[in-house]
């Protein structure tokens, strides 16, 4: 029996993964990307438990090690004081994975790395996924470049980890394009200086607006993200931020979030969309990431969620593959569906439940305060083991 081979388009941080697990389940991967380099955008990233055991099972916790920061504590304060109105440890066993935050380009790169490494892995840059066609035993589609270049590929099934904007959520039938939330992110990264900070999570919640703040690279830098309202959108991954428009609405911030926001380098600003969940899979084809199901910022759990996506994926595309065959994928891409529809609709749920509640004004966010704080350190960790606490299949 040949080599299963299987198509991922886009190389970003769920399609590396998952082009890495299948990989190292002997199923052989073209992955395609689209842009011609690979300088991931977006500061820093946070990577959860329930990831970061995805990522460790595939030999990479020690290169994580090397580029995150391990979190102690979520310090939750106000937008105007900086007053602390609830935490969280972040802390976990000795022995567990633990949480980390660190650079988006540095996880990316690690991926990249690892991925180069793999003689099953075939990696095609430049090339966008145009069209695609279906049979009952297999899939072709049509990668073309920005000069018109034509490449065909045949494979047992195809998967799409091409964010947002998905190219392959358009070809399965889900035209409807993704909503303007009305909001903003302007993210930087700011030298850290002498001071090595501390190893937390800051958020800072105010009438519709909040921000974070955590370490990044070893320490080095301090990655800053501050949300806020917007009137009109524009599509795209990033665009460059004039900081003097930030001058108004940090007028009334806490002098500590201020003085961190005027230390800043370089502003980009991402429209923030929303976006259903998407049909998982449909025959040959899966989605995962952003392309199934994109999640607002407000939770920490996009590339998470690909991460688990991927691994999850990998698990059941392998499985199939042993006992069924190539006649085994449709139902391995089902099997995925099934098992993933349920915890995204939650995570992307609980994603605009707390954008609700981070943006709230008085006297509503004294009700808010008032539960974080009844709660205790404890009782707010609790409330999201169903979510760290998760474990890829094996």
């Amino acid at each position: 029996m040949p080599t299963p081979h299987i198509l991922i388009a886009g190389a970003g941080i769920g399609g590396l993964t998952a082009a890495i697990a299948l990989a190292r389940r002997g199923i052989a991967v073209t992955l395609a990307e689209k842009r011609t380099g690979f300088g991931e955008t977006g500061a820093g990233l946070q990577l959860s438990p329930n990831a970061g055991r995805v990522l460790a099972a595939l030999d990479l916790g020690f290169a994580l090690k090397r580029v995150g920061v391990t979190v102690d504590r979520l310090v939750i304060r106000r937008w105007r004081n900086g007053a602390e109105i609830a935490g969280m440890p972040m802390a976990v066993a000795p022995a567990e994975t633990p949480f980390r935050v660190l650079k988006r380009s540095d996880l990316h790169m690690l991926l990249l790395d690892a991925a180069r490494q793999l003689p099953n892995i075939r990696l095609v840059v430049g090339r966008g996924l145009q069209e695609i066609a279906q049979t009952q035993d297999s899939i072709t589609a049509t990668l073309v470049s920005d000069a018109g270049q034509i490449e065909t590929v045949q494979a047992l099934g195809v998967v799409g980890a091409d964010g947002l904007w998905s190219r392959l959520r358009e070809l399965s039938g889900d035209a409807a394009s993704p909503a303007f939330t009305g909001f903003e992110a302007w993210r930087s990264l700011v030298p850290a200086g002498s001071d090595k900070p501390a190893a937390d999570i800051t958020l800072h919640l105010g009438a519709g607006r909040h921000a974070v703040h955590y370490p990044v690279a070893n320490g080095r830098e301090i990655n800053l993200v501050i949300i806020r309202e917007a009137k009109e959108a524009r599509e795209g991954w990033s665009r460059d931020g004039d900081a003097r428009l930030l001058t108004s609405h940090l007028a009334g911030a806490a002098p500590d979030l201020h003085r961190l926001a005027g230390a800043a380098g370089p502003w980009q600003v991402w429209s923030l969309f929303d976006r259903p969940p998407a049909a998982m899979a449909q025959g040959r084809i899966a989605l995962l990431g952003d392309a199934a199901h994109p999640v607002l910022p407000f939770f920490a759990q996009g590339a998470a969620l690909a991460i688990e996506d991927a691994a999850v994926l990998a698990h059941e595309l392998a499985t199939h593959l042993e006992r069924d065959g190539a006649s085994g994928v449709p139902a391995a891409m089902a099997a995925y569906a099934k098992a993933r529809t349920e915890r995204v609709a939650r995570v992307q749920a609980t994603s605009r439940s707390n954008g609700r509640a981070y943006h709230l004004g008085r006297p509503w966010s004294f009700g808010r305060d008032l539960v974080m704080r009844r709660l205790g350190p404890d009782g707010m960790r609790r409330r999201y083991d169903w979510l760290y606490d998760w474990r890829a299949p094996v």
